[in-house]
């Protein structure tokens, strides 16, 4: 095929093949490839540039395998054409006379009369600023307002900003930052956000919604780290925790600590945000949906996961943000397991729709991913792929408690019940603190079961069944 595609960057990101056949990858970041590619003039981007418009907060290892997976997405909707889009160990391009694209006023493309990447959002300040730059060279400065451009209602996600540690040392103002940045990337895995830190140069009039700041001291041999989560508009504490631990104040840095308090923080904020952000704005509006979604799935009766499963899917409707589809295919497992509901052909096929969806557009979303392995395990799929899902998700982020918890699983379905039990030892040592608390303690009580420490097993259960109970 030797047909010319076109890809239109005026309303919805298109590309549509010779044959008129829409070819549009479904994901956001294989869409983000090749608008960055169709923008640029030789249609030809090296690897770490767009590694670093899509992943800029990733470690080179990860953003490299997000590329490759995000490449094999454009491919897979590019089968019977691969000579349009091809890639090399250091370049990814488009061949460009075979693309035209309505940037080119000349290319005989008409414009539609709309805002440019209408509905890509990507949550990287990177992206942001390419696609802000993009809009200002081909739109009139006239009709173009910065908070057009950054935070369109819906199309960036709530802007978290992790603030600088206090005063002091540099290992504890350092230790501070790191925390603080990982509790703003928590955040990111539960609902549309995108991330700056505080040395980061943010357009004046775009604010924070949510600001975190983690405080670390040292004295007398122990350290001491302070999270304080606050609106960002006027101040009010939407979450505040501390942790402690004899030792030296870099120490801090383990999986226990961050864990606890990354965790428990994103877990409450996610049921305070529809209180302090408006609701007309979609990342916030789904965000109160998952939180009614959550507060459901924790009651775990049929009723409650039917109301829960409803929750979550209005919340993907409202922002599209693909960790919803996620914690619907969990909730189709649990109404399977717990009240035999959704038991037939086409209720599998739908709850294996949301786990491609889900993979789909959240491919780096280490809460999106440990909940699709989850769902694998409880649906006893090939035992295999959960723990391929749940490593992947620990390389996207080792101090998401859903990934160890899931990888501790997967181990245990593997018949290796001695990792399973360390790890799930672990992830327990970081005092989890949500609505699924008494779920910790279930898994748990399995791993013990599968390693034969029954009577930690018994009190692991009496434990969640107290909890459980003290949830009504």
């Amino acid at each position: 095929m030797a047909g010319v595609y076109e890809i239109r960057f005026f309303g919805t990101f298109s590309m549509q093949a010779p044959d008129g056949r829409d070819v549009t990858p479904r994901g956001s970041k294989a869409r983000a490839v090749l608008a960055l590619l169709a923008a640029a003039q030789d249609m030809r981007r090296g690897r770490r540039w767009l590694e670093g418009k899509l992943w800029s907060d990733r470690s080179q290892t990860q953003a490299s395998g997000s590329l490759r997976q995000t490449l094999s997405q454009i491919r897979a909707a590019l089968p019977d054409d691969e000579t349009i889009f091809e890639a090399s160990r250091l370049n990814v391009w488009l061949e460009p006379g075979r693309i035209r694209t309505d940037l080119d006023p000349a290319g005989g493309l008409p414009r539609a009369d709309r805002e440019m990447l209408e509905g890509l959002t990507v949550r990287d300040p990177e992206f942001t600023k390419w696609k802000a730059d993009l809009i200002r060279r081909h739109a009139p400065p006239a009709e173009v307002s910065m908070a057009q451009i950054i935070r369109p209602r819906g199309s960036v996600g709530l802007v978290v900003r992790s603030a600088p540690a206090g005063e002091g040392p540099a290992a504890e103002r350092i230790t501070g930052q790191i925390l603080a940045d990982q509790v703003a990337k928590s955040l990111e895995e539960r609902f549309s956000v995108v991330r700056f830190a505080w040395g980061d140069k943010m357009p004046a009039d775009l604010l924070p919604d949510i600001e975190v700041r983690c405080d670390v001291a040292e004295d007398g041999g122990r350290a001491v780290a302070f999270l304080r989560v606050e609106n960002g508009s006027d101040g009010r504490v939407m979450f505040s925790d501390y942790r402690s631990m004899a030792g030296p104040v870099t120490e801090m840095i383990s999986a226990e600590t961050v864990t606890g308090l990354a965790h428990s923080a994103a877990a409450r904020i996610l049921h305070r945000l529809p209180a302090m952000v408006p609701l007309d704005r979609p990342e916030a509006a789904a965000a109160g949906y998952g939180s009614l979604g959550m507060r459901k799935l924790a009651q775990f009766d049929k009723v409650s996961l039917q109301e829960a499963n409803q929750f979550f899917r209005r919340a993907h409707e409202a922002d599209g943000n693909g960790v919803y589809l996620a914690w619907q295919a969990y909730v189709r497992m649990a109404q399977l397991l717990e009240t035999g509901h959704g038991s037939g052909p086409a209720d599998r096929e739908e709850t294996d729709a949301l786990i491609t969806q889900a993979l789909e557009s959240a491919p780096d979303n280490a809460l999106a991913i440990s909940l699709v392995a989850l769902t694998r395990i409880g649906l006893q799929h090939d035992p295999e792929a959960p723990a391929d899902l749940a490593m992947q998700a620990m390389k996207f982020n080792q101090y998401n408690l859903f990934a160890q918890q899931t990888l501790a699983l997967a181990h245990s379905t593997l018949g290796n019940p001695a990792e399973a039990y360390r790890l799930s030892i672990a992830a327990r040592a970081s005092e989890p603190d949500d609505d699924l608390s008494h779920l910790w303690d279930l898994f748990h009580t399995l791993i013990c079961i599968s390693a034969g420490k029954l009577d930690e097993a018994r009190l692991a259960a009496a434990r969640g069944r107290h909890l459980c109970w003290r949830r009504g």
